[in-house]
């Protein structure tokens, strides 16, 4: 990591939706802003530990599924917040169990934001469902505030 920032970008290009994580960070990434880094991961929890380890600032960008979902929503969460991410089905560990395993492991950011983007399919196929894509421009522009950037 050579940068002040890193953007880790989760999902599967393969499930629909699930895929929004990435989406973001190869946007993030083709907008190759000064300090900061891209990289995408499938929710290795492992990959995640060893990219995120003692950074300054980690943004991670991820899809979240469960009840009451509005496709398309951005959401903000940092640990120590009282609501915590949803989960996607395809995924082994969510946020929130990989920072915990990060912290039993003394292997965390300094600071850790996410943002979730919900999602509405995960079924197999490639591509986003409308309110989805709609919500990649706006999730971008999050990461950019995050990141103390401005496009």
């Amino acid at each position: 990591m050579t940068g002040s920032a890193l953007v880790i970008g989760i999902g599967n290009d393969f499930r629909t939706d699930d895929g929004v994580g990435l989406a973001v960070a190869a946007e993030v990434a083709r907008r190759r802003v000064p300090d900061v880094e891209v990289i995408s991961v499938p929710a290795d929890a492992g990959q995640i530990l060893d990219a995120w380890t003692d950074v300054p600032l980690v943004i991670v960008v991820d899809a979240a599924s469960g009840p009451h979902v509005v496709a398309g929503r951005i959401r903000h969460w940092i640990p120590g917040d009282d609501h915590q991410p949803a989960a996607v089905s395809s995924h082994s560990l969510g946020l929130p169990e990989i920072f915990a395993l990060g912290q039993a492991l003394g292997r965390v950011p300094r600071r850790l934001v996410v943002l979730t983007i919900e999602i509405e399919d995960i079924s197999h196929g490639v591509g986003l469902s409308p309110p989805v894509a709609d919500a990649v421009p706006a999730a971008v522009e999050a990461v950019l505030a995050e990141a103390g950037r401005q496009p």
